[in-house]
């Protein structure tokens, strides 16, 4: 799948494709929910293509390998599983990167190159990014290396420096909304404040509304408005709030504190924007969590005052 706010990174990729000028690492940057791993993915389908082309052919050999998960020369490193323990683990670790150098050795089995997609690169803890710098400074003559990392910044100097860097940005917010109300069948205003409630991101915004989250994005909207405003007790405010996904919930809180903090410059909403992000990674700890909203909400309360 491809999206309208991909689409001239898409062709600055198929530029350099068809002039044989792919560098041996790519990396691409952005906020979350940009698109930015399924770009990497059509990426790495054209890399492999027995056609040669990009957009992948999607039917030849290579394609319909690398559809099945079965494509020995393409290689994808994110989240797994970790021996004896449940879920996945929250880190890149240094054995996957260890086998995926492994596999960048060997001889290609179908494809003129290999390729791997690495996600989000940000997560490789220490000794996994030094394993990849190792075959970044001695990439093999055939392999391309896809970074995607939400948060650049938190790589290595040592491994930026050694990628070409493509930067996903949405600058065309009317062809996203086009898209996201096309894509969900939902009106234009429903569009706009799932944009509002997603932070800017068309994926979360589509899944938000897909899942009905717009709707409870407003209420929470309503229910700060109404307690600024003396319209509403604090414990009927916090009673309908702890009723809200907690995620996002200080998620939307946190907006909420950012936006008026750009037309206010009032430093106790700037105050209150870092609560909310602090609360919000408090998530899975034992503390209290309606204390802490509990907290939060006196201080909004006050700001009428």
């Amino acid at each position: 799948m491809t999206y309208p706010w991909l689409s001239a990174l898409e062709s600055e990729f198929g530029s350099t494709f068809r002039g044989e000028r792919v560098p041996h690492a790519i990396l691409l940057s952005g906020e979350a929910g940009t698109g930015k791993s399924e770009l990497g993915r059509r990426m790495m389908a054209g890399l492999l293509c027995l056609e040669e082309r990009f957009p992948a052919c999607g039917s030849c050999r290579s394609c319909r390998l690398l559809e099945s998960g079965a494509h020995p020369d393409g290689h994808i490193v994110t989240f797994e599983a970790q021996p004896g323990r449940e879920g996945v683990s929250k880190e890149i670790r240094v054995d996957q990167i260890r086998r995926l150098n492994a596999s960048l050795q060997l001889t290609n089995t179908i494809s003129r190159r290999k390729a791997a997609l690495v996600f989000p690169a940000e997560a490789m803890n220490r000794n996994a990014a030094n394993a990849l710098l190792k075959t970044l400074e001695e990439p093999p003559g055939d392999a391309v290396l896809l970074l995607v990392a939400h948060r650049p910044s938190r790589l290595p100097a040592t491994i930026r420096s050694r990628c070409q860097t493509l930067h996903v940005r949405i600058a065309d917010l009317d062809s996203v909304r086009i898209w996201l109300a096309e894509a969900t069948g939902s009106e234009e205003e429903d569009a706009n404040a799932a944009l509002e409630a997603a932070a800017g991101s068309p994926l979360r915004a589509k899944q938000m509304l897909q899942e009905g989250a717009v709707e409870t994005f407003r209420t929470v909207g309503s229910t700060l408005d109404r307690l600024r405003e003396g319209r509403c007790e604090l414990s009927a405010a916090l009673s309908e709030l702890l009723e809200v996904e907690p995620e996002h919930l200080w998620t939307w809180l946190s907006l909420r504190a950012a936006q008026e903090t750009r037309t206010t410059l009032e430093p106790a909403l700037a105050n209150l924007q870092s609560e909310a992000d602090r609360n919000r990674f408090l998530l899975s700890t034992p503390v209290r969590k309606d204390l802490l909203l509990q907290d939060w909400l006196i201080q909004w309360a006050r700001l009428s005052a």
